[in-house]
């Protein structure tokens, strides 16, 4: 109970201080909106203010629990003080309209007022008797869900994405202190979600992070909502909201610790802000709508294109190029400290992403462009298909937006309204980046203007909006989305109060339901604080203080993992000597150099590089100097003497790619041998640097090439570089290919099993 109690704390905190921060910049603006988006569009502000607050605490390294609640308590503080100034403004002017009372012009204009307000007021009253069967109906619908939706929240934090990385990183800045490099792809993605969640985290842990995702969902709703009522028509907008609200990928994103729904919510209050200022016309109104645009790319990179959007939106409106630049500098306030982040730490302003461009040692450009292609297609064979997928299958994009969504071409009623237009403007140039990542909720941002458009299309037909809202309600309930998509990620239809409450003690609910959390068990249990682990089996870091290391998400890691295949894969294994003769002569440097780039996408790689005189080997000295292109920081790796590593382009081999070494002296050299392996058909040619003609000059003509057999103690030197790298654990999953040649021999690889569960087994390397 006491950590229910903590994470509804952390939460509320968090929320309250998003609402307090965003009202108090909107009050000092003098911002005129309406009752009913003020509360969401003040919250959404606000979090781009905390968001920005926090980033500042973890760059001066004070991330201490007492310093995130000192910030909430104070902004929320600040706002129960302005709320008292502003009560007492208005008891103010009411005494000043009393004394005024006696001047009779003024009782005549106060009883035509009153009059007319109670005319108003009966005609509302009549109108609302006439239809409260819709009213009672979205209560219903609204609290049903919602009783369903905060009680997943509350109920420990499993899922996939938000236990490993999305809040993994937020708990290993809090041990830090504050920001860290972290190796890692995921880790250098823009966080400006993740900032929000960290002072939740600090107070009430993983689940507070998930309830602050959820206050984000809720104020998604009453932005939809509230802008129905801007246009005039409630009830499109109460449809619209419910639309989003109840779609099953959004119910289960928007209460894990995941961030598209709050990226969604940030993306709708852009299009709201620069509505309003439309409609005013107060560049004042441009502040919110700029500090929104640059929250949209501190949340994620994609979501960036709303402020295309919003500039070009502000041009064609006011024809004039100024507002823009007011509106960009409030932009890059929120996206510059995310720019220079990346650039300090991966000297990369958009890492992971344009490696090819911004070259560094942290990202394999042929890493991020396979997962990059991944992402693109997920298991989808046929693209035409994904309508299919995202609506009633959602097996392979994770996920369903609901039946109801089928209808989108329906969405072209809604052009013969000014609204209508601008809703499918601003959704269409969002779904410009779906096709990066066709996963079903990489559609949460467009939802929301996708549904108003479809709540607007048929008219003032208020009914058969009705339908679709109560069809909608039907499917999206997570009972029956198991009938028409059973592998489809979703909400269980149970309301989880006994594990929200830790009834049902949270580690054994998280045992029962993730693989992650009992991997995460397993290396907490196991590997002594301090140390690193290989991780091949998908830890929940979250609920890890030891650093797991992913496969893929970067260069360290992705040599890490090429060094443990080359212990047991032949494929990969220095079977293939190539050698390079030439005549004898004074050599100050060797180039190998690619001369063709292959048809396939293939990588060139070498795992050692030698230099005979007479047949004996060419002792290595240090004033060698080595180069290679691409890849220049993992040439070492070429040549130290070790069967299991390699150097490695990383890159799609292309011509003009090369190794050099310059020898600081000349050398008398008269062959080359260079062993590599049956991973790849590029050899290269040798070129030598004739000092007399200042160039390079070919010197080994057609190679030799012959097989040969690796050192048989290629799996222990394999061990050993991991070792000498820093990592002495291994997570081997038993699905991966080589994980049957490590139990077979684990004495052989140098390794020690140390315990198994959850389909991994963990190995300790031996000291050697």
């Amino acid at each position: 109970m006491i950590q229910a109690l903590a994470a509804v704390l952390g939460a509320a905190l968090t929320a309250g201080s998003c609402y307090t921060a965003g009202a108090l910049l909107i009050d000092r603006l003098a911002l005129k909106l309406n009752h009913a988006e003020r509360t969401p569009l003040a919250f959404l502000l606000g979090a781009a203010i905390l968001h920005l607050a926090v980033f500042a605490i973890l760059v001066l390294q004070l991330a201490y629990w007492p310093v995130f609640v000192a910030l909430l308590v104070g902004l929320c503080g600040a706002g129960f003080g302005l709320r008292r100034t502003l009560v007492g403004v208005a008891d103010g002017r009411a005494e000043a309209r009393r004394r005024l009372s006696t001047d009779s012009a003024y009782n005549a204009e106060r009883r035509r007022w009153v009059i007319n307000s109670l005319r108003r007021a009966v005609s509302d009253a009549a109108r609302c008797a006439l239809k409260p069967a819709p009213q009672i109906l979205c209560v219903i619908l609204f609290g049903a869900f919602t009783v369903l939706y905060f009680f997943h929240a509350l109920a420990p934090e499993s899922s996939p994405d938000g236990s490993s990385y999305h809040l993994g990183f937020v708990a290993q800045y809090l041990r830090a202190r504050g920001f860290v490099a972290v190796e890692d792809m995921y880790a250098a993605l823009s966080g400006g979600v993740e900032m929000v969640f960290t002072p939740a985290f600090a107070i009430g842990k993983h689940s507070a992070a998930a309830l602050t995702h959820f206050a984000f969902l809720i104020a998604l709703a009453l932005a939809v909502f509230a802008y129905g009522q801007r246009l005039g028509k409630s009830w499109a907008g109460a449809a619209a909201a419910f639309l989003v609200y109840a779609s099953p990928v959004v119910g289960i994103d928007g209460t894990s610790a995941y961030i598209d729904v709050a990226v969604a919510a940030v993306v709708f209050a852009v299009f709201y802000w620069l509505e309003i200022w439309d409609e005013l016309r107060d560049d004042r109104l441009l502040i919110p709508a700029g500090l929104m645009a640059g929250y949209a790319y501190a949340a994620k990179y994609t979501a960036f294109v709303m402020f295309f959007y919003a500039a070009g939106f502000v041009i064609w409106r006011s024809r004039s190029l100024r507002p823009v630049f007011k509106l960009s500098i409030y932009a890059i306030l929120m996206a510059a400290p995310w720019i220079l982040r990346n650039w300090v730490f991966y000297q990369n302003p958009v890492a992971p992403f344009a490696g090819e461009i911004f070259r560094n040692s942290h990202f394999h450009a042929i890493t991020i462009q396979q997962w990059a292609r991944d992402l693109r297609r997920y298991e989808v064979a046929n693209l035409w298909t994904l309508p299919l997928e995202v609506t009633i299958r959602g097996v392979k994009t994770n996920g369903v937006i609901g039946p109801v969504f089928l209808l989108i071409p329906v969405l072209l009623l809604s052009l013969r309204f000014r609204a209508g237009r601008r809703l499918l403007a601003a959704g269409l140039i969002l779904f410009t980046t779906y096709l990066a990542n066709v996963g079903t909720r990489f559609l949460i941002p467009e939802l929301p203007f996708f549904a108003l458009a479809l709540a607007l299309a048929p008219g003032d037909s208020p009914g058969l909006v009705g339908c679709l809202v109560i069809f909608h309600a039907i499917t999206s309930w997570p009972g029956a989305v198991g009938h028409y998509a059973p592998g489809a990620w979703r909400l269980s239809s149970r309301v989880l109060y006994r594990e929200a409450l830790r009834i049902i003690p949270q580690d054994r609910y998280l045992r029962e339901v993730s693989g992650g959390y009992r991997l995460a068990r397993l290396v907490e249990d196991h590997v002594p604080k301090g140390e690193r682990v290989l991780d091949l089996a998908g830890v929940a870091n979250a609920y890890s203080s030891r650093e797991a290391l992913a496969s893929y998400t970067s260069a360290f890691n992705d040599d890490l993992v090429d060094i443990l295949n080359n212990g047991w894969l032949n494929y990969y294994q220095p079977r293939v000597l190539v050698q390079f003769r030439f005549p004898e002569r004074m050599v100050g440097r060797i180039r190998i150099e690619q001369i063709r780039a292959p048809d396939t996408v293939e990588q060139w790689s070498v795992h050692e590089v030698r230099f005979f005189h007479h047949g004996k080997e060419l002792t290595r000295r240090p004033e060698w100097s080595l180069s290679a292109w691409p890849n220049p920081w993992g040439v070492q790796l070429a040549f130290d003497n070790s069967p299991a590593t390699r150097w490695r382009t990383w890159e799609r081999a292309a011509a003009g790619d090369y190794i050099q070494v310059d020898f600081g002296r000349p050398q008398m050299a008269d062959e080359v041998r260079i062993e590599t392996s049956y991973d790849h058909s590029l050899q290269g040619e040798v070129k030598l640097w004739d000092h007399a003609s200042g160039r390079w000059i070919e010197g080994g003509g057609e190679p030799r090439i012959s097989e040969v057999k690796p050192d048989v103690n290629i799996r222990r030197y394999a061990t050993r570089e991991i070792a000498l790298r820093g990592v002495r654990y291994l997570l081997i999953p038993d699905d991966f290919q080589g994980a049957f040649d490590l139990r077979g021999d684990p004495e052989g690889w140098g390794l020690e099993f140390v315990a198994q569960g959850s389909g991994a087994r963990l190995y300790h390397i031996l000291p050697q």
